[in-house]
């Protein structure tokens, strides 16, 4: 299964899945065009696209692409959400012509918020839940439900494959390096992050161990999560909830 990283507005990213037999999938579809371009380029058939959450920037590509590919089946977790065909919920398991997720609910970012997760693949769509060093906004359900939420990917198989929603990674890693006041635990991951935009021009995909180790919002067992607490007597949930609030005022 191939997987191609699509630049979408500013920062944002979609994907296309597709296999040697030509079918093919979209994630969050944010501008039509440049997803049509590509199917159409490589001769893709588009069965499916699936949508991780309701904000426009992750969604507004699909009337685009359904004028194109009217046949097209549209996934969400809401029918609120224009033109969505199938209802997805926590637990589901869904499959594509050429894979299979289990869909997991995410509420923090929106209440809406699923993440996919296919196993046999180790591959994730995180969305706007996790970012690469960091996590999505809270704006719709607590600190605790994306708290939460995050714990759930924490507890994924260390060799999956993160492909997230946005390019935030230079932001959020200056950010880890001046709230920890400690920017020589992250040297190695800046070197890698680095190399990855410039030989890349993009962060993603990135693996879940190497997550673990630096993204403080969602791994508050790591050695570097550890020493912070320590020094400003903070709980697991208290760690998350300085850095998520912190952030917000930038």
């Amino acid at each position: 299964m191939n997987i191609k990283i699509i630049h979408q507005l500013k920062d944002n990213y979609s994907y296309i899945l597709f296999d040697k037999t030509k079918d093919s999938f979209v994630i969050d579809p944010a501008e039509s065009r440049p997803i049509i371009e590509f199917i159409k380029i490589n001769n893709l058939k588009l069965k499916d696209v699936f949508i991780t959450h309701h904000h426009k920037d992750h969604t507004a590509g699909v009337n685009g692409i359904l004028k194109e590919f009217p046949e097209v089946n549209i996934h969400s977790p809401s029918s609120q959400i224009e033109n969505t065909r199938f209802v997805l919920h926590n637990n589901d398991e869904v499959s594509s012509s050429i894979n299979s997720f289990k869909v997991i609910a995410t509420p923090g970012h929106t209440l809406d918020h699923i993440i996919y997760f296919d196993k046999n693949n180790k591959i994730l769509f995180s969305g706007d839940t996790l970012f690469r060093l960091g996590c999505g906004r809270v704006f719709e359900g607590t600190l605790k439900d994306m708290f939460l939420s995050l714990q759930k990917i924490n507890e994924l198989n260390n060799n999956t494959i993160i492909y997230c929603g946005h390019e935030y990674t230079l932001a959020n890693l200056k950010f880890l390096e001046n709230i920890v006041d400690k920017k020589e635990l992250y040297s190695n991951i800046r070197k890698r992050i680095e190399d990855d935009l410039n030989n890349k021009g993009s962060s993603v995909p990135f693996v879940l161990e190497e997550e673990k180790v630096y993204n403080l919002y969602l791994n508050q067992s790591s050695k570097i999560a550890k020493t912070i607490k320590e020094e400003l007597r903070l709980t697991d949930f208290e760690l998350f909830s300085f850095l998520r609030e912190k952030k917000d005022t930038l």
